[in-house]
This record gives structure tokens, sequence and C-alpha cells, in this order.
């Protein structure tokens, strides 16, 4: 019966072992964060040079009809 309970213990805590820690789940967590942060960050970046390009687009379109409406 004792070796019983003791093979028990031996093979719980052989499936504890296997599990992963809080620790190491919340470093796997932050991780993923991290890079989920880095995708997105640079998204925005790639965004905000977009919308710096129309910026200068209709700046340049707005330059040249002011040209044209004062030929007229």
């Amino acid at each position: 019966m004792e070796a019983a309970k003791k093979l028990q213990l031996y093979f719980l805590g052989l499936q504890r072992e296997d599990q992963p820690t809080k620790a190491e789940m919340l470093r796997k967590e932050i991780a993923t964060m991290e890079e989920e942060l880095k995708t997105k960050t640079e998204m925005m970046k790639n965004q905000e040079r977009l919308i710096q390009g129309w910026r200068k687009d209709l700046s340049d379109q707005l330059d040249q009809h002011a040209t044209e409406l004062e030929r007229v």
C-alpha cells in the first residue's frame, strides 16, 4: 500500500513537471504580446508613411489648381 502511494506521488510529480510553470506561461504570453506590438508598430509606421505621401500629393494638387485658377 505504501509503495502504491509513493508510485502515485512519483507519477503525479512527473505530470506536474511536464506542465509549464506560471512564470514560463507569463514569459510566453509577454513574448507573444511583444511580437504583436512590434508588428502593429511597423504597420503604424507604414500607414504614417502613406499618409505623409498622400499629404504631399494633395498639397501638390492644391498648388497646381491654385496656379491654374490664377491664370484664369
